[in-house]
């Protein structure tokens, strides 16, 4: 089984602004290969590779515009264009087309990229990524295992390693109880054993985070100019509160439904 793991990691300055070009360019790449496959579709009615796609951009690298592509890992745009095609293909699936598939942008909360996991070295709280270098973790990565694709990814605040590893379990004896889940509105969930998770929307923690973001997110929108390339001190203080309250109020979320479900996998049912 794969257990992934994510820890925060603590960089700095210089390779912050490396992880920043690296970030970019997968964002680049993804972009580059929607572009040109969105262009071939509407000229001949038929998807091109993803191996052509990839070639294509390898290609790119010589124009002298672009010369900045050279300095970030070729794991990183490969990648991308890997994930490209599985966005692709799930749109053919549901949609029968490619138009579903959506551009990345600088605006977007969630930024990263893949780190090579041939080449990456966990030491004791550091891990070494590929052109980055040595990277300070803020917990311990399992060391002396089999790890599988490594993520990076920025939130708005911090940047973060994510990475499976192979881990065995011991199985289970399980009940010969069946229990039915009816997720709702009022609580989190009610299960046909009697157990019950509450809501964590309606904590008063959680109203109150609420109610700042959305604080946050007018005070956003009275100070934006349009048409200026460069926003005021004010919205960029603004628009880092509502990405901390924003951050804040997942992280909560998420632990809560982590720890419902986790109760309810306890009971062992078959």
């Amino acid at each position: 089984m794969i257990l992934a793991k994510k820890v925060r990691l603590i960089p700095t300055p210089e390779q912050e602004k490396v992880l920043r070009n690296h970030a970019g360019a997968a964002r680049f790449a993804y972009n580059y290969c929607k572009r040109m496959s969105d262009r071939y579709y509407k000229l001949f009615g038929k998807s091109v590779s993803q191996l052509a796609l990839q070639k294509r951009f390898t290609k790119i690298k010589k124009r002298k515009r672009y010369e900045w592509l050279n300095n970030i890992n070729a794991q990183v745009p490969k990648q991308a264009s890997k994930d490209f095609d599985k966005a692709r293909k799930h749109s053919f699936k549901k949609y029968k087309n490619s138009y579903h598939t959506s551009y990345k942008s600088k605006k977007d909360l969630m930024q990263g990229f893949y780190a090579n996991y041939e080449r990456l070295i966990i030491g004791k709280k550091v891990v070494h990524i590929q052109s980055i270098g040595e990277v300070k973790t803020s917990q311990q990565l399992p060391r002396n295992k089999k790890s599988s694709n490594p993520r990076v990814t920025f939130d708005g605040r911090h940047w973060w390693i994510s990475v499976g590893f192979e881990e065995s379990f011991e199985a289970q004896e399980l009940t010969n109880e069946s229990i039915g889940v009816d997720v709702g509105l009022k609580d989190l969930f009610v299960a046909s054993n009697g157990m019950k998770e509450r809501n964590i929307n309606k904590d008063a923690k959680v109203k109150k985070l609420l109610k700042r973001k959305k604080s946050a997110q007018r005070d956003m929108s009275r100070r934006f100019k349009k048409g200026v390339k460069i926003q005021s001190a004010g919205y960029e203080k603004a628009k880092a509160e509502h990405l901390r309250l924003s951050r804040k109020i997942t992280n909560i979320r998420n632990n809560h439904i982590h720890q419902a479900t986790a109760k309810l996998v306890k009971t062992k049912p078959m």
